[in-house]
């Protein structure tokens, strides 16, 4: 059951939107949803390689919030009960309000022999509207720089928005420049390695031989190392295959003094996360402390991938059984949030539930109950009770009242739990044991 809970930690560890109203003004957060497809399914391909792409470019503009396509699937694969039957104008504009984001980015494109022509769009998720519109026209062989206009222009979109408590999006000339200049990779190795993505939830083993295939063409293609490490040590547990491209990944931007750079930590906090996954946890906290003092020495503690680093090393911590110094780091983590602007998200509350946890470990169960509590009001704001995290969280609570004698409110929070996981389309223990418990007490 505690591996249970522990997976429902990672579901929403990285989102960092909010859909509260701070009184200062915050950044803009931006949501690129995946452009679809209006052709031939050969060039689907297209579209996960340029949703990474704008997302990658939009991670280098310190005026904006972006989260990531792993964010977005995360946060699909689990409110997908609520998102069925939606058609795709719908759904775009739910999985917007549900990560909390200021706007979105999306559009369509179509290939006809070799030109493509891509229609972007810009999305206020608080009015529902489409703010502006935009075509571009280019090629297969020019598809980066057909991407460069697509995130340039809604950018410029974005910066003439005025949301009321966001502040207006300005980028600097150098990082304009930054994205016109950034290295390109051959446009053969770009399609490999944007199948492999394509398949990497689905069928991550065609996923690790599409990366190993772009690899032969360009060994020095550091997204496609990062991308085979990930999926190698993490999702197929192949731990000396993940560290072998992980590693060349890391002497690639040492070389090219990239080591005191946001890439260069996240490389290191991937690594960490694949010796985590491996259980070897004082190597993967050693990553995750490296990756740190970067993102210290660069001035990033009050960002989102600060704040996600810090519950990783708190998560260590936390399962090596240090109780004071993970309280510790999750106490840092939800102060950055707070002062960002994001306690309704999905992120603060999976934090919040955290933190109840750490607590229940120190047989605090008043303040354990608290936080569970402050977590389920959270996830309610958010209209995400048809889930199995929500579920979690219910039993979690029931759990609590159950060690406090509280009985018959412990039995109405198992029940509640169990009728959760079943509109969830949940089967698994933790569903038995709600119902079990349910009823032992009378619900």
């Amino acid at each position: 059951m505690k591996k249970l809970f522990f997976y429902r930690v990672f579901i929403f560890s990285l989102l960092f939107m909010s859909l509260s109203t701070p009184a200062i003004a915050k950044k803009m957060s931006i949501l690129v949803y995946p452009f679809e497809n209006k052709g031939n399914n050969e060039y689907s391909w297209i579209s996960v390689g340029m949703t990474e792409t704008v997302i990658n470019d939009l991670m280098g503009i310190r005026e904006v919030i972006v989260i990531s396509n792993e964010d977005r699937i995360k946060i699909m694969e689990e409110t997908k009960f609520i998102l069925s039957g939606l058609v795709a104008e719908q759904m775009i504009l739910k999985v917007g309000k549900l990560t909390g984001v200021n706007v979105i980015f999306t559009g369509s494109y179509l290939v006809s022999d070799n030109n493509i022509r891509v229609v972007a769009r810009l999305i206020n998720v608080e009015t529902g509207e489409v703010e502006s519109s935009a075509k571009f026209d280019g090629t297969l062989e020019k598809i980066f720089e057909l991407q460069d206009k697509v995130v340039l222009r809604l950018l410029s979109d974005a910066g003439r928005m005025s949301i009321q408590y966001v502040s207006r999006v300005r980028v600097a000339e150098a990082e304009k420049k930054k994205i016109v200049e950034k290295p390109r990779q051959k446009t053969t190795a770009y399609e490999l390695y944007a199948k492999g993505l394509e398949l990497k939830d689905t069928n991550p083993k065609e996923a690790l031989a599409y990366y190993e295939k772009a690899l032969d063409i360009d060994e020095d293609y550091v997204s496609a190392l990062i991308q085979a490490g990930f999926t190698a040590g993490y999702t197929l547990t192949m731990f000396d295959e993940a560290m072998n491209y992980l590693t060349r990944a890391d002497e690639i931007l040492e070389s090219k003094n990239t080591a005191n750079t946001i890439d260069y930590a996240m490389l290191l906090r991937n690594i960490g996360v694949v010796y985590k996954s491996k259980g070897d946890l004082d190597h993967a906290l050693r990553y995750y402390l490296d990756a740190q003092e970067i993102l210290q020495g660069l001035g990033l503690q009050n960002t989102p991938n600060y704040s996600t680093l810090i519950m990783n090393i708190g998560s260590v911590y936390e399962i090596k059984g240090y109780h004071d110094r993970t309280l510790r780091y999750y106490t840092n983590s939800k102060q950055i949030q707070e002062g960002l602007g994001l306690r309704i998200t999905a992120n603060y509350a999976t934090l919040i539930m955290n933190i109840g946890r750490v607590y229940n470990s120190k047989d605090d169960i008043d303040h354990s109950l608290k936080y569970y509590l402050e977590s389920q009001r959270i996830f309610d704001m958010l209209g995400m009770q048809n889930t199995p995290g929500y579920a979690d969280v219910l039993f979690n609570i029931g759990d609590k009242y159950e060690k406090r004698r509280e009985m018959d409110m412990a039995g109405r929070y198992f029940r509640k739990s169990y009728d959760t996981y079943v509109r969830a389309g949940y089967t698994g223990s933790n569903r038995d044991d709600a119902l079990k418990n349910a009823q032992r007490l009378g619900y």
